[in-house]
């Protein structure tokens, strides 16, 4: 139990699991954002042991604007009412008045990250079938309508009334990065005008999109998705993270999961196209560039405060490809 403090311990067996026989707590992999605890427990009224994921979120670094716990559970409804594929939420301390951190406690769902089956180099027919299941739980998302665009208020999920600022400028997003960036960071100064340029030449192309009000889950990639075989098929197991989710277009999730496509079988990439057109998700004609300038708002963020050298390394790559 040495990965808990004894506050969350607390918490857990007398409130958010009563009774609870907490028998193992790991490090979960996967979170840049928050930590993340998987726990094995044994209660008094289960038939076996069941597993749980304890995330404590650290203070927002981000330049996004993050969910709160309140709107995060309110997401994870709304989505699960649309058939969405979502962990439950177990229990939560919003404030973290009980644990010293705001936190959330949901089951486990069982499956493997789709990053890890890709860099696992799937057949052809197996990564069109992996593309077309993400691509349909992705168009079931931006199926989700909301009143209006922008970063969520509060629980309500109406949109703040200066909720869509943060996402409505995006070559001040990316100078808002560059000067919030680390001084001493890795990006040199023909990376940031290029990052600059590609702001300003996409910008009005993003008239297109602006106004949309669809649910977008804002950090749609391939380490946030679990997918596994149900009947001989591959199917997703859930989506997870959502602290990042807004409303707007579903481009930006579009652009999110495609940002690394040059390093997947492409027949991934076709199955996701036609996954997604497959389930009603709306693609116009100029799809492509519409959704990697939205990616642009992650990618600048990325770039200027990267999660380690590794992913900003391929985050990089990408940003010299789109200059080319």
């Amino acid at each position: 139990m040495g990965l808990l403090d004894p506050a969350t311990h607390t918490w857990l067996t007398r409130h958010a699991l009563p009774g609870a026989l907490l028998h193992e707590v790991g490090p979960l992999s996967g979170g840049f954002t928050n930590d993340l605890s998987l726990l094995t427990v044994h209660r008094p009224d289960a038939a076996g042991a069941e597993r749980y994921v304890l995330r404590h979120h650290r203070p927002c670094g981000s330049r996004f604007p993050r969910s709160t716990c309140a709107v995060e559970i309110a997401v994870l409804g709304l989505a699960a009412a649309r058939a969405v594929p979502v962990t439950t939420v177990v229990a939560s301390d919003p404030q973290g008045r009980a644990t010293g951190r705001p936190a959330l406690l949901y089951r486990f769902v069982e499956g493997i990250p789709l990053s890890q089956v890709l860099a696992d180099g799937p057949a052809s027919g197996e990564a069109a079938a992996l593309g077309r299941a993400v691509g349909t739980v992705l168009a079931r998302i931006g199926r989700v309508g909301l009143p209006g665009p922008g970063a969520f208020g509060d629980s309500s999920l109406v949109p703040a009334p200066h909720g869509a600022d943060a996402l409505g400028d995006l070559p001040g997003f990316v100078d808002h990065c560059l000067v919030t960036g680390a001084p001493d960071g890795p990006l040199n100064g023909t990376d940031s005008a290029v990052l600059r340029a590609l702001a300003r030449r996409g910008t009005p192309a993003l008239t297109a999109v602006a106004g949309e009000r669809s649910l977008v889950h804002g950090d749609f990639n391939p380490k946030n998705v679990l997918v596994r075989r149900r009947a001989g098929r591959w199917a997703v197991a859930a989506v997870l993270d959502w602290e990042l989710a807004f409303s707007g277009s579903p481009l930006f999730d579009v652009g999110n999961m495609l940002r690394f496509a040059h390093e997947y079988p492409p027949a991934f990439t076709t199955g996701f196209v036609d996954g997604f057109r497959g389930g009603n998700g709306r693609l116009p004609a100029d799809w492509l560039r519409l959704s990697r300038t939205l990616d642009l708002f992650a990618l600048a963020d990325i770039l200027t405060a990267p999660p380690d050298s590794a992913y900003f390394a391929r985050a990089r790559a990408v940003l010299r490809r789109s200059a080319d």
